[in-house]
């Protein structure tokens, strides 16, 4: 509604006859900072920043720059700041465009810590940096005679840090690393890499049983890979839950690690089995922690895309809430709060309800033992988001109602910037070069003119036996697939990644490849 109203008073209040063409405006915010670039128009000389605060106030409350011959403009702006904005190109007859595209934009910071933390993580995972046996074990498992090594003090460091840092995005206290489970986690990691299949109550007929490895596996998170995986990427991917094996409503993976009774974990890995540990600790008497939320949102406010399946994958990640009301016992929490709740998520710009589908709840004794979870279609990265959840009754019959904003932040955290080796090169709209294994990655950028182009891809095997996967100027992925493949696209730069990957699947031999786009 209040995108409407302030395009009618953009309108009405500054509208002339339309002579250039209308910019196509980008919106970018990092930090406390803004950043805003658009397009350059034919026949202009010069531009108008136009803003208005969220919410719509009326037309008194539009303000506008004059820009000159500038096409971007910064700003740092304070915490929970909101506006739209939008340009106009002007000719040297003062004759203006119609109005670029309106953008929304929205101040929550969460510091240069976060931003730095997930950036460089997102990095890492990408290049494979922490997946290595150097890095990952002390002593390197042999599952053929059930044996099964030890982890690094380093990637056990690296499984608790990131864990603590997905706690710290739900203000949820921060575990400690506790020792005494290694042994657990360790062997059940072992019996499900020698089996190669997830089990929490293996049979003692499974290779390399063992009565730790038993209570390991009951008690934890379970994770099996193809091979050697960053343990960061492993607890990313349990909050994700979109590939969990049982029931990806009931989100048990998240729910236990997002637990904010949870005082401690362990994690063990045996060539990309893994386990964390998150309940029947050794230890009772480790308190709990004592300041709890009053809730456990995913996402909540601005959140790494990291979390989340790419916009191609056929499983969603589920969104998901929990309430805390008793922050005493989490199982007093154990209560059917979401009966006759009434749940929305609305883009915060325009009022737009977007579709849920899948809404589930229970009160299974998995973490905090209350659940409301759905799934949300056709959201967008870098978009805000307002979901309310009405009608929410406590064990008193009160009853409340709980709303809180969501962006998926991706912009400023993926990189698909990926160098190049040698052999790897580019000709126009030709390249060619080598993947060598399933962790490298070679990007290209291209200028392409509006209409439908192909992506041809050919290679040293019969099929193509690699990936093309293309990102448009906002970074956002249009299409990844093993095979040609076609698409309409808009005038611009677009950013094309060759690599032997894609979601779980990978090409495992090293490939020469060829791509042509026409």
């Amino acid at each position: 509604m209040y995108k409407v109203l302030f395009i009618v008073m953009l309108f009405t209040t500054f509208a002339s006859q339309a002579q250039p063409a209308a910019p196509i405006l980008h919106v970018k915010t990092e930090g406390t900072e803004v950043s805003l670039n658009w397009s350059s128009t034919n026949n202009a000389v010069g531009y108008r920043l136009f803003y208005a605060a969220f919410p719509f106030q009326g037309e008194a409350s539009i303000g506008s720059i004059d820009m000159h011959s500038a096409t971007n403009f910064t700003t740092t702006l304070w915490q929970d700041a909101a506006f739209y904005v939008a340009v106009q190109a002007y000719d040297s007859s003062q004759k203006n465009s119609d109005y670029s595209n309106i953008g929304f934009l929205q101040i929550q910071d969460r510091g240069a810590g976060y931003r730095d933390f997930w950036q460089i993580l997102s990095k890492e995972i990408n290049a494979a940096t922490f997946a290595s046996s150097d890095f990952l074990y002390r002593q390197l498992p042999a599952v053929e005679s059930c044996f099964a090594g030890s982890l690094s003090d380093t990637a056990k460091n690296r499984a608790l840090t990131t864990l603590n840092k997905i706690r710290e995005l739900h203000q949820i206290p921060p575990v400690i690393y506790d020792h005494t489970a290694d042994l657990e986690v360790q062997q059940s990691a072992l019996i499900q890499r020698a089996n190669n299949f997830l089990a929490h109550k293996p049979n003692t007929s499974a290779l390399c049983y063992s009565q730790a490895g038993f209570d390991g596996s009951s008690s934890s998170n379970l994770h099996l890979g193809s091979g050697n995986s960053d343990p960061a990427e492993d607890l990313i991917g349990f909050v994700d839950d979109a590939f969990n094996l049982s029931t990806v409503a009931a989100v048990g993976h998240r729910r236990a690690l997002l637990n904010p009774f949870l005082s401690q974990t362990s994690y063990g890995q045996v060539l990309g089995a893994s386990a964390v540990k998150v309940f029947n600790f050794s230890d009772s008497s480790m308190s709990e922690p004592t300041e709890k939320p009053d809730f456990v949102a995913f996402p909540y406010l601005r959140y790494p895309y990291l979390f989340f399946s790419d916009k191609t994958s056929t499983k969603n990640t589920p969104w998901s809430f929990s309430l805390i009301e008793d922050k005493s016992s989490l199982w007093v929490n154990q209560q059917d709060y979401f009966a006759n709740i009434n749940l929305t998520v609305k883009q915060k710009s325009n009022g737009h309800v977007l579709t849920l589908k899948n809404i589930h709840t229970d009160t299974a004794g998995i973490g905090v033992p209350n659940n409301l979870s759905w799934e949300v279609d056709n959201w967008q990265y870098d978009t805000w988001y307002t979901v309310t959840i009405d009608n929410i009754r406590y064990q008193s019959s009160e009853t409340i109602s709980i709303h809180y904003d969501v962006l998926i932040d991706y912009k400023n955290i993926i990189d698909i910037n990926f160098p190049l080796e040698a052999g790897d090169q580019q000709s126009g709209l030709s390249m060619q070069g080598l993947i060598s294994d399933k962790h490298d990655k070679d990007s290209y950028s291209l200028n392409l003119p509006a209409g439908i182009h192909s992506f041809i891809g050919s290679s040293q095997f019969s099929n193509m036996a690699f990936y093309i996967a293309v990102y448009d100027i906002d970074k956002q992925l249009l299409m990844a697939s093993d095979k040609a493949f076609t698409l309409n696209l808009a005038a611009g730069r677009y950013t094309i990644v060759i690599s032997n990957c894609h979601q779980q699947t990978c090409y495992t031999q090293p490939t020469s490849y060829r791509v042509q786009v026409n």
